[in-house]
């Protein structure tokens, strides 16, 4: 083909080739030369010729916030006081264990009461429409648990079996589903059977099924060092909100909306995997993705400002955090998940790459 008609047919496809890499060129040397701290990926627009045939374009980006953090040293915080640990506690706890080692077994009284694991069946009708979703059977219903709305518990409280009733209620406007949220319904119960949970003695024996016990005391000791942890735990938590929330206060300046974009994405999702980890969905609670997307604004800009002012007070008090940091904090967690330290570790090495 001759060379005329090759630079009359692609003379635009190689003007472009030739403009977009003048451009990568020399936007490299101009990021190097300025030392920009860029967040987030550059946007290049309105290339263009001028009359001297000279490239002009613009280079759009988001740097990191520059701004004063407020004297973080002097903050003040309330004191929480924590309360004793009490034997009620220890047995609270203890009675839990035997709950998921205990057995459910037919009932021998006749009415439902507090306590019992009712079995019924359920057709739901909202403004005279069965409601496929709330509509089950042989369900079991631990009365007393506050698992299901309090006027479905209230009216089954003192049934027989094959006992049938209707129970009206309203949604509460506040209600986890936003397709019934407010909503008057009509639930038809019939119960099929009572249960009751046979609950193992808590002795020697039973502490050694629990883990390595010899006995029922040595189990109560290991409670009563949980609970305290926990306690230990939710004290320091309190201090830490203060101090965000004292952060946050005294401290506004101006962030990256891209990285706000992205933290906001980052919370959606893992509000969306929460679901599907108690077998949820969006549709299933009445809610969007964009609803949720929207809500998180607020939360990402606060974790996205607190941040830059952990860097800057790290910055400023010469704080580094070594590998070996990382992995103990790492541990930390998977104690308190109750996972394996080094599989986690693994993961999240894994996950980084």
């Amino acid at each position: 083909m001759p060379e005329e008609i090759i630079k009359t047919q692609f003379a635009d496809k190689i003007k472009e080739e030739v403009l977009k890499e003048a451009v990568n060129n020399s936007y490299m040397e101009i990021m190097k030369e300025l030392q920009l701290k860029i967040v987030t990926d550059p946007n290049i627009a309105e290339i263009k010729y001028n009359e001297n045939n000279e490239i002009l374009y613009k280079i759009i980006v988001e740097v990191a916030p520059e701004f004063e953090i407020s004297d973080y040293k002097n903050i003040k915080i309330k004191e929480k006081k924590s309360g004793e640990i009490t034997e009620k506690d220890i047995e609270r706890e203890l009675n839990k264990l035997r709950q998921y080692r205990g057995t459910l077994k037919k009932a021998e009284h006749e009415n439902v009461k507090e306590g019992d694991f009712a079995v019924v069946s359920i057709a739901a009708f909202i403004d005279n429409q069965a409601v496929a979703e709330l509509t089950t059977e042989n369900y079991t219903i631990n009365v007393g648990s506050n698992t299901v709305l309090k006027e479905i518990e209230d009216g089954i409280k003192g049934m027989k079996r094959e006992e049938e009733k209707e129970i009206k209620l309203t949604f509460p406007e506040d209600y986890f589903n936003k397709n019934y949220a407010g909503k008057k319904a009509l639930f038809k119960v019939k119960l099929n059977e009572i249960n009751e949970m046979q609950l193992p003695e808590a002795n020697d024996e039973f502490a050694k099924t629990i883990g390595n016990f010899n006995s029922i005391s040595e189990l109560k000791d290991k409670i009563k060092e949980e609970l305290q942890k926990q306690i230990d735990i939710d004290l320091k938590n309190y201090k830490i909100d203060q101090i965000i929330e004292k952060l946050l206060q005294e401290n506004d300046f101006d962030i990256p909306e891209g990285l706000v974009i992205m933290e906001m994405n980052n919370l959606t999702r893992r509000y969306i995997d929460n679901l599907a980890k108690q077998g949820l969905t969006l549709e299933k609670i009445g809610r969007t993705r964009d609803e949720i997307f929207i809500s998180t604004r607020k939360q990402a800009e606060n974790n996205i400002k607190l941040i830059y002012m952990l860097l800057e007070i790290a910055k400023r008090e010469k704080i580094e955090v070594t590998d070996s940091d990382i992995e103990n904090e790492i541990k930390k967690t998977a104690i308190e998940m109750k996972q394996d330290a080094e599989q986690l570790i693994s993961q999240l090495k894994e996950n980084l790459v």
